[in-house]
């Protein structure tokens, strides 16, 4: 039945047989060889016939890549769908499952070879009953189920599903992500190719790791992990670079210009109550006016336990929160603002703050975040005690989380510590 992969696939040299396969001239640099070679470990041309075709297929599923092209992901899925249930049925019937297994894979070589025994036919269902009889893994297969189990917010696993498909996509079987290819992957690939810095392959590989370890812990995969040292350690020191790239604090004479160029009202207010409450946009933007109460702003929807406090308002924009109260008409202090898919209220407004700084000259080193940088700087200047400073921006001290303070003594506390901050323009 084999007979016609003899001459294309085997060859038999010192006694032993040897699976051959050439490889594609514009791809032999990329290998860094001129063919695939590999011993069968058998004097037998019979066993030899048998044994061959999983190794070519492999070689052909290397080149395919190498080619960039994808290897035909949703095939295989559903092909591994099609040989579970088959194998179910077999299973019910009482036939072992070294014979369901083998029949199978005999099915899917016949597909392979086709009527003409060329050896130029789909493999998906080759791989299907590789991976569903658990030989290899599907990296693709369990990436939807994966997300599902993970408490992380929309935006996050949008992104993180990104980085895990360009994984999986790049290494289709969990066999071909030896660490050798990752660290190419992202060094290379990744890095020199495309360009990404080393903090943004950092993120990007870190949701592929947790995935492995999903599919270790519930999918029964036993192969090392390939991420392990494939990017370069982070530098002990900080660069000149990276110390000039921080995002800085604005200062009163920050402020006081971009308030006084700005044309738009609602982000002129943004401007303000973030100056004067040190709260990040995220937080000023989904601030509903029953999270105010009387002198006093509840922050109840922070990214931590710790953000979760109470900030008193400060004189100098007790009378624009006023206005914004009397005047809303969606039930938000800001009122107006749309939401985008995510349900985040501040995408739009921000990106118009952004195009403001820029008309300054500002760089990416100072955004909207360094009003909240600027007013825990007037505290710190001012000598508050750091406490209280957690208590007004939400930060954790010691261990401790110090949460909303509507009695009054800690409230008047913090009222004594907002008033060193004053940016200049009321």
């Amino acid at each position: 039945m084999w007979r016609a992969t003899i001459p294309k696939y085997i060859q038999k040299r010192r006694r032993q047989w040897y699976a051959v396969l050439e490889i594609p001239k514009a791809l032999r640099q990329h290998f860094g060889k001129p063919r695939f070679v590999m011993s069968l470990r058998t004097d037998s041309q019979r066993i030899a016939e048998q044994r061959v075709l999983p190794v070519i297929l492999e070689w052909k599923r290397q080149v395919t890549i190498a080619r960039g092209q994808n290897v035909d992901g949703d095939d295989v899925l559903t092909s591994i769908k099609k040989v579970r249930q088959h194998t179910q049925i077999l299973k019910a019937q009482g036939v072992p499952d070294h014979e369901i297994q083998m029949a199978q894979e005999e099915v899917a070589i016949a597909e392979y070879f086709g009527e003409q025994n060329e050896g130029d036919g789909p493999t998906a269902l080759y791989d299907a009953v590789s991976v569903a009889h658990g030989k290899t893994h599907l990296l693709r297969e369990h990436v939807e189920e994966f997300f599902a189990s993970r408490d992380v917010a929309p935006k996050t696993a949008d992104m993180q599903r990104r980085d895990v498909m360009l994984f999986v996509e790049r290494f289709p079987y969990a066999h071909d992500a030896t660490k050798a290819k990752v660290r190419e992957w992202v060094n290379v690939t990744l890095g020199t190719e495309k360009g990404l810095s080393l903090a943004t392959r950092r993120r990007m590989i870190s949701p592929a790791s947790v995935y492995w370890d999903y599919l270790e812990n519930n999918k029964g995969l036993t192969l090392p992990p390939p991420f392990v040292k494939v990017l370069p350690p982070k530098p002990k020191k900080r660069t000149k670079t990276a110390i000039k790239a921080r995002r800085k604090s604005f200062r009163s004479s920050d402020y006081q210009k971009l308030l006084s160029a700005c044309d738009d009202d609602l982000l002129a207010d943004l401007i303000k109550l973030a100056a004067y409450t040190g709260c990040r946009i995220e937080e000023l933007c989904a601030l509903r006016l029953e999270a105010i109460s009387g002198d006093k702003i509840e922050i109840t929807d922070a990214k931590t336990e710790a953000g979760w406090r109470t900030v008193p308002i400060h004189p100098h924009i007790s009378q624009t929160v006023a206005r914004l109260i009397n005047t809303s008409a969606d039930g938000y202090l800001l009122a107006g603002l749309t939401f985008n898919k995510y349900g985040n209220r501040s995408n739009a407004i921000g990106k118009k703050f952004g195009r403001l700084k820029k008309r300054f000259g500002y760089g990416e080193d100072y955004v909207f975040h360094s009003f909240r940088k600027g007013f825990a700087t007037q505290l710190e200047n001012a000598k508050v005690p750091v406490t209280k400073v957690a208590r007004l921006m939400g930060h954790e001290v010691e261990g401790q989380t110090f949460g909303n303070y509507s009695d009054g003594l800690a409230l008047e506390g913090l009222k004594d510590a907002i008033s060193h901050v004053d940016w200049g323009t009321h």
